[in-house]
């Protein structure tokens, strides 16, 4: 059977599937969709919004039989428009009450907001945005991983009795491999993890020491979901902070992007693991020869990196040659160039590139943040090509 989502738009996808239940679970998603035609200025008003809804085959559905789409039985012609009316109506103040998009005075009028944008840029569920723009001032590594672990992306994740020994184990971490732990309520780490949120926290965790301790099929999968969903949150988390031009969240979530992105910390003992041809056994192999970091790795003789993970030349050459894959490295300096009165100044950031980039088609680009840790404020944000610029100031 042919459904559409909205005859609104031109060009729209066909499929066959099973349209009950596909468009039973769309019910819920009703915000996220109003969203998404808001921001592409779909919508623009709320009449437009009711149209919009009563365009689709969810509309027509919900007609027919609306009593498998958890509509009160009994309810025909007009008082069941009236009730999807009221449905689109709540919807729109929903939006604009967590400020996703604005409207006037009589809520009549719909326009996007950059909060409203980053949520259907990033695919994000409503629950999962009131999360992030719910975050506190001062949001640390900690709290915006926390903020993941909440995430309706991953609440089909479940907390299984078979495996609460194994998660107990790991948050109780007697060698200290942990960066977090979930906490009782005297500060002491827990030792019984009774959440799925606790889970999906002790999982990442774990996996982000780079040398994590589950191994089984399950697990991997649920802390693939994990890294790639946190990957894409974190992302919308430190876009939505330097909009709001907060400091401390915005540094915290653009930490942890990398570290989801890569599934190790940036302070992990094996960061060697995110260069190719490193895996788990070679960066114990040339941690145990003091190689921790690509500074170290650098200057490593390629023999002896041979001799220690017992490969065979030119394993060591290949895995130096590794190192040309990584952003060019760039020296920064400040300068105080203007001191005014009121205890301001005008300071210079130059930004110089150490090392040539490689011809290759990856393009290597990074956030430059300007910003002042006492008052949590961003005062200058631009995003930049490391491999274009010979100096940038």
């Amino acid at each position: 059977m042919l459904f559409d989502l909205g005859c609104m738009q031109k060009g729209l996808c066909y499929q066959e599937v099973d349209v009950v239940f596909f468009l039973f679970r769309l019910l819920p998603c009703i915000t996220e969709h109003l969203t998404a035609e808001i921001v592409q200025l779909t919508v623009s008003d709320i009449t437009g919004a009711i149209e919009w809804m009563k365009c689709s085959f969810l509309y027509v559905r919900i007609k027919k039989n609306p009593e498998k789409y958890a509509v009160r039985k009994g309810l025909t012609g007009d008082r069941l428009e009236r009730h999807m009316q009221d449905i689109c109506v709540q919807n729109v103040y929903e939006l604009s009450r967590y400020q996703l998009i604005w409207t006037d005075e009589d809520g009549f009028l719909l326009k996007p907001l950059e909060p409203g944008k980053l949520m259907t840029k990033y695919y994000l569920k409503f629950d999962t945005m009131k999360h992030i723009i719910q975050a506190p001032g001062n949001c640390s590594i900690e709290d915006a991983l926390q903020i993941i672990c909440r995430a309706e992306e991953l609440a089909w994740i479940q907390l299984r009795r078979s495996e609460k020994k194994l998660l107990n184990d790991i948050n109780i971490d007697k060698d200290n491999r942990l960066r977090f732990h979930i906490l009782g309520d005297k500060g002491k780490r827990k030792k019984r993890v009774q959440t799925r949120e606790e889970k999906i926290f002790v999982l990442a965790n774990d996996c982000l020491t780079g040398d994590p301790l589950v191994h089984d099929l399950s697990h991997n999968q649920d802390m693939n979901s994990i890294c790639a969903n946190g990957y894409r949150i974190a992302k919308c988390m430190k876009e939505y902070f330097l909009y709001r031009k907060n400091y401390r969240g915005a540094l915290s979530s653009a930490l942890l992007t990398k570290s989801l992105y890569q599934k190790v910390w940036d302070d992990s003992p094996y960061v060697l693991k995110q260069l190719p041809g490193i895996g788990m056994v070679t960066a114990k192999a040339l941690h145990s020869m003091g190689v921790k970091s690509f500074a170290s790795l650098s200057e490593a003789d390629p023999r002896k990196i041979e001799m220690v993970t017992g490969r065979k030349y030119p394993f060591g050459n290949h895995i130096k040659e590794s190192l040309l894959s990584l952003p060019p490295e760039v020296e920064m300096r400040f300068e105080e160039i203007e001191r005014q009165r009121q205890g301001t100044s005008k300071v210079m950031v130059t930004l110089t590139r150490l090392s040539q980039p490689v011809q290759t088609t990856k393009r290597h680009s990074a956030d430059m943040v300007v910003g002042v840790e006492e008052d949590n404020l961003v005062l200058f944000h631009e995003k930049i090509r490391v491999d274009d610029f010979p100096r940038y100031s």
